[in-house]
């Protein structure tokens, strides 16, 4: 089975470049978007197991609309959060099931 995408958006380039380079390093497979049109592709390619999203608000909100009625779990970056702990919390969302209760959602 191909193992499922991880999706990062920002509008901040330097943000989905690193964790780009981080995920990569981590053998994940990862898509990047950085427009609108660009998140709605990269969400219907494939299996998307976590979207990454960084801390400004306009990302979020896009994201939220993109991802809404989909189990997919959002993954945001806190402010102070280094970008290797946001991808840890991505990863681990692919090692556990959609339905388990510790999946991180929107708030």
């Amino acid at each position: 089975m191909t193992p499922p995408w991880i999706v990062v958006y920002a509008m901040h380039r330097p943000f989905r470049v690193r964790c780009d380079a981080v995920l990569r390093a981590l053998g994940a497979r990862v898509r990047l978007a950085s427009r609108q049109a660009e998140l709605v592709k990269a969400l219907g390619a494939g299996t998307t197991a976590a979207v990454i999203v960084s801390d400004d608000g306009h990302d979020a909100e896009v994201v939220r609309e993109a991802t809404e009625g989909k189990p997919i779990p959002v993954i945001w970056h806190a402010p102070d959060e280094s970008i290797e702990a946001v991808v840890a919390r991505a990863l681990a969302v692919i090692a556990r099931p959609v339905e388990s209760p510790d999946v991180p959602r929107h708030p």
